[in-house]
């Protein structure tokens, strides 16, 4: 199958959203695909160089000394949040950071362990000197020391482009910190910021229980900004057009079983309209569930996801979350437990084994789960994989076991008619048809 690949603005057209536009200033303005059997994407943009991205964004405006107050300003009014899934205010971090004495480190956090997302990958790749312009005006409004840019081993072509990207500035002589690259391991916990901020002070790159955040004493001991990489990319777009962006996109990854389509969209559009969008007209109507936020996200139903709006706010009214902004469609014929189980059992595998709930909770979970699938379980079972979800939550060293806990909670509800029929061993209601994103095997 080619899915169609269309961006769809909230008033139905199709196409690039023209730079500037009524104060909604795009980063990439173009679907991006990523096919599942090449590692080419398929797109009509062309990977910016700095004179190109000069042409296109400008020069990037210094935040030193009082620019750099109105920067965090202008972050604090426009409501800029993580963009990584933790979805931290911006503003509120940068201003720990002052307040913990400066000087320390800015990270731009360019790994994108969760595995349906392709965002970072695509800014990385086609906007790196967006990114670098935001981590260049972070470190100097926070007067930090340090600016690195983290990636995972694997991400040869992510890594390729960065260091093409820091090779021309340094080329032009742009008067700006220096930025090094430091590479971790290619799993799904090293992206989280704690595992980085642990690794660039010389241990493992595995989470940390963290009383203090980061912010106040990270790497070594110093204050430590670690943002994902879009947060920085609209922390430049923030720099040059203050709080005149009123009308901020949304950077989301499509993740389906043929690859990862990155799209922008206003945060007025229907995620029913961004499924059609990538998929074809009509394709939000075929799905029955949809999981938002990725690996560690909830499913939701079609009437909550045909309606629900990209933008965070929305989705919390929901009690839900955008997370790394990732949209995975469940097609009618395909099990969302049996998804859902092949995903608690990779998140059990992705455990830092650093506390019970991840060593024995998370394999407990996913072995319940699978158990439920295979039409083995009870209803006793059921009930003990409620008390499981129970005694799990909030209780890792670190947040890894809550993204599980939220996963197979929200497929317990979401699927409710399915665990009945497989509670009665009356078999599944699909015809179980291999349509949804592909789970990685190994760690």
């Amino acid at each position: 199958m080619t899915a169609q690949l269309r961006l769809v603005s909230s008033d139905g057209w199709d196409g690039p959203v023209p730079v500037w536009c009524n104060g909604a200033a795009p980063l990439l303005g173009s679907a991006v695909t990523y096919p599942a059997d090449s590692g080419t994407p398929v797109t009509s943009l062309v990977p910016d160089d700095l004179p190109a991205h000069r042409l296109r964004f400008g020069d990037r405006p210094r935040a030193k000394g009082g620019a750099g107050l109105r920067l965090i300003d202008t972050l604090e009014q426009t409501r800029l949040d993580g963009r990584g899934g933790a979805r931290f205010p911006a503003a509120l971090k940068w201003r720990a950071h002052l307040a913990a004495g400066g000087g320390g480190v800015v990270v731009a956090n360019g790994a994108e362990s969760e595995p349906a997302s392709a965002k970072d990958t695509a800014l990385l790749q086609f906007r790196p000197h967006l990114v670098l312009d935001g981590l260049a005006c972070a470190a100097e409004a926070v007067g930090a020391r340090q600016a690195v840019v983290w990636l995972h081993e694997g991400a040869h072509a992510v890594h390729a482009a960065v260091v093409r990207a820091i090779d021309e500035r340094r080329a032009a002589e742009l008067i700006e910190p220096p930025v090094r690259i430091a590479v971790g391991p290619s799993r799904y916990t090293s992206g989280e910021s704690s595992a980085i901020v642990r690794a660039l002070s010389g241990g493992p790159a595995l989470p940390d229980f963290r009383r203090v955040p980061a912010a106040v004493s990270g790497v070594n001991g110093r204050p430590t900004l670690v943002h994902n990489v879009e947060t920085l990319a609209r922390t430049a777009l923030a720099a040059r057009l203050g709080s005149a962006v009123r009308s901020p996109t949304s950077l989301l990854t499509v993740a389906t079983a043929w690859g990862r389509t990155v799209v922008e969209v206003a945060g007025t559009t229907r995620l029913g309209q961004v499924i059609d969008g990538v998929l074809g007209p009509g394709a939000a109507r075929t799905h029955q569930a949809v999981l938002l936020g990725g690996y560690g996200g909830s499913w939701i139903g079609p009437h909550m996801f045909e309606s629900l709006r990209a933008s965070e706010s929305a989705a919390r009214l929901h009690g839900v979350s955008f997370g790394a902004g990732v949209l995975m469609p469940l097609h009618q014929d395909s099990c969302g437990l049996a998804e859902t189980a092949a995903i608690a059992d990779y998140l059990a595998g992705s455990s830092a084994r650093q506390c019970g709930p991840c060593v024995f909770g998370l394999r407990a979970l996913a072995d319940q789960l699978a158990a439920l699938v295979d039409l083995g379980a009870r209803r006793r079972d059921l009930d003990r994989l409620q008390g499981m979800l129970d005694e799990i939550d909030g209780r890792g060293a670190c947040r890894h076991p809550d993204g599980a806990v939220r996963l197979v909670a929200s497929a317990v509800r979401t699927f409710a008619a399915d665990a009945r029929s497989h509670l009665r061993a009356s078999g599944c209601l699909h015809r179980g048809v291999a349509v949804f994103f592909p789970v990685p095997t190994g760690q």
